[in-house]
């Protein structure tokens, strides 16, 4: 609605009873910094160096769709998204102006570094229009440089910010959920400006809220700064990025007109109404904002208020489905069922590299599926073999099926495993999340691959083998097994693992890898003397002493251990059914034990820590 007064000279008179401002010489100045001096990197939320005049930093902090991780003297995070800017993935703080100042805002500068998996874009934006366009958005090149001091210029909007403002970095377009990002030595560059008189500001009581979806109507305050010797008047509406409930199936609200009378501060309410339907579902939110605030002297904070609706009905039950009929696709390697709650039940495979959170596969009669969580659910470890049953909501991650938990309830031990499944052709989608066996005989086409020294950073990395016919094989190994930082094997050998798959753009019909569970998946590839079902080595990896077990048949074999280069380290005779060995003295890395009788050889490998 447009406003008019009866004459210009009252409206100057209206004004001039609001406010005037103070005029400052424009110059760049450090207001605040955080040089996150003696800083782990994982702490929850870091404090400013020192807190400036005239105004408050708060410490910065993270948002909840990232993990804390480490990084000496700065502030990081890992599970930045893998695509595009996600509002949860960013790094916080803000900045407010103390009682009677406002605060003009130049620029903001930083230094920030990627690991070699993380994130390729960054993106900063501020509360002042509810995080909505972003104040600069900068390209990351492909590299683990730390990018100095990039400046970050703020426009006119800055220029007398009358309360607090909160700026968000986002990250994203990872190459790895587990890749990680971190800031330093960031700087606000500005000063605090005293007025002359209090300018009369209107704001929302808090900047948000949480109800119960039976909560009815509810009350959302709006504040007044300092009395007017006019009446001040100001509309609540729904923001142009109003959240994720709906009108009128989730709530309704018209906008409404507050009106703050002459000479009074009290509090106003505009009022919303909750809809409380039946439907199982998502906590839900409704942003509002501040509008049109009357007469034009009287001014409008910056923000907005966000009211949470979490649901009060009851999920149902799930329908256990064979886990066969989810892992349909379409042409474009998308599941049929994409984004279904869906639940199963089977056996846990596989060895779960995440540092909190889950991402294993489960196996039942009918086929396998991926299960992932970027968070634990309460307490519950899983470990290969674990009986489970897991429900949650049905997708893909770069071609791979698999289910987002949201809840898991073990059942013990499997009473029943699953033999790996032998394959001789290319891996396909048939293979996806099923044990599988490659008998080879399979080489390293590239030794180089293997690597023996990759940072403890590092999620994993990719080596190529082929079998005797040709047919190459990408094999996935991941940090946290076994299997990690060894060398390529002396010989050929038969590989055992779960099928995986790593194509980031659609069709998502490549990429097909196998990752092995730890080094006890992969055996040298040579005929065996008929002893060697009785043969064991353990504990594997083994620290001070190995233990070998030969059973009857294997008696009076002579035993000789051997390095990753093929020299002979130890030799001895086992004379009865197992035999002790001191391995104090060798070297870390990875060794095998040859067993020869008159009927044959066997080898085992086994790992020195």
């Amino acid at each position: 609605m447009k406003h008019t007064y009866s004459s210009w000279p009252r409206r100057v008179a209206v004004v001039a009873t609001l406010l005037s401002f103070a005029s400052v010489a424009h110059a760049q100045t450090l207001l605040g910094q955080y040089s996150f001096t003696g800083a782990t990197g994982s702490e929850a939320t870091f404090n400013a160096d020192a807190q400036p005049t005239n105004a408050q930093l708060s410490p910065v902090t993270r948002g909840t769709g990232v993990v804390a991780s480490a990084g000496s003297n700065t502030f990081a995070a890992t599970d930045w998204s893998t695509a595009a800017l996600d509002a949860t993935d960013y790094f916080s703080f803000s900045v407010t102006p103390s009682a009677g100042y406002t605060l003009r805002l130049d620029s903001l500068r930083l230094d920030e570094r990627r690991s070699g998996t993380g994130i390729r874009d960054w993106a900063i934006r501020s509360s002042l229009d509810n995080f909505t366009a972003n104040l600069l958005a900068v390209n990351v090149p492909d590299n683990t440089d730390t990018r100095n001091n990039t400046l970050v210029t703020l426009p006119a909007a800055f220029a007398a910010v009358a309360s607090p403002v909160e700026f968000r970095i986002y990250g994203y377009n990872a190459e790895a959920a587990a890749g990680s990002w971190r800031i330093d030595d960031l700087r606000v560059l500005g000063t605090a400006v005293a007025s002359s008189t209090t300018v009369p500001t209107i704001t929302f009581g808090a900047t948000a809220a949480t109800v119960a979806e039976n909560a009815g109507t509810v009350q959302l305050p709006v504040t007044l700064s300092a009395a007017s010797t006019q009446a001040i008047t100001v509309e609540v509406a729904v923001a142009t990025a109003g959240g994720t409930a709906t009108s009128p199936a989730d709530y309704t609200f018209a906008t409404q007109t507050l009106t703050f009378p002459a000479g009074s501060t009290a509090a106003q309410n505009a009022t919303l109404t909750i809809v409380d339907d039946a439907a199982f579902e998502s906590a839900e939110t409704v942003v509002l904002s501040l509008r049109n605030v009357l007469p034009a002297g009287a001014a409008t904070a910056a923000g907005s208020y966000t009211l949470t609706i979490t649901d009060n009905d009851v999920a149902p039950t799930p329908v256990i489905s064979p886990i066969a009929t989810l892992t349909v696709n379409d042409a474009t390697g998308v599941p049929m069922q994409n984004g279904a709650a869906v639940a199963v039940r089977g056996t846990v495979y596989g060895t779960n590299t995440r540092t909190t959170g889950y991402q294993l596969t489960v196996i039942d009669n009918t086929g396998g599926i991926g299960i992932f969580s970027s968070t634990a659910i309460g307490t519950i470890v899983l470990a290969e073999g674990d009986s489970v049953e897991v429900a949650g909501t049905l997708g893909q991650f770069n071609g791979l099926t698999q289910i987002t938990l949201t809840s898991i309830t073990p059942a013990g031990r499997a009473r029943r495993t699953y033999q790996p499944r032998v394959i001789t052709t290319a891996l396909t989608e048939a293979e996806e999340s099923e044990l599988v066996r490659i008998p080879g005989p399979l080489t390293a086409t590239n030794p180089g691959q293997w690597l023996t020294n990759s940072p403890a950073t590092t999620t994993g990395y990719n080596v190529t083998v082929a079998d005797a016919n040709g047919v190459t094989y990408q094999i996935r190994i991941n940090n946290g097994t076994t299997l990690y930082n060894q060398p390529a094997p002396a010989g050929p050998f038969s590989l055992t693992g779960v099928g995986s798959q790593f194509d980031n753009s659609s069709p998502y019909t490549e990429g097909y890898q196998i990752i092995p569970r730890g080094l006890s998946d992969l055996a040298l590839g040579r005929r065996e003397a008929a002893f060697a079902a009785t043969v064991a080595v353990f504990p594997n990896p083994a620290t001070t002493q190995l233990t070998v077990q030969v059973g009857a048949a294997g008696r009076g074999a002579t035993l000789e251990v051997f390095n990753s280069l093929g020299q002979r380290v130890q030799q001895a005779s086992v004379l009865t059914n197992e035999s002790q060995l001191d391995i104090s003295a060798l070297k870390s890395g990875v060794y095998s034990v040859r067993l020869t009788t008159k009927a044959g050889s066997v080898s085992r490998l086994f790992v020195k820590q």
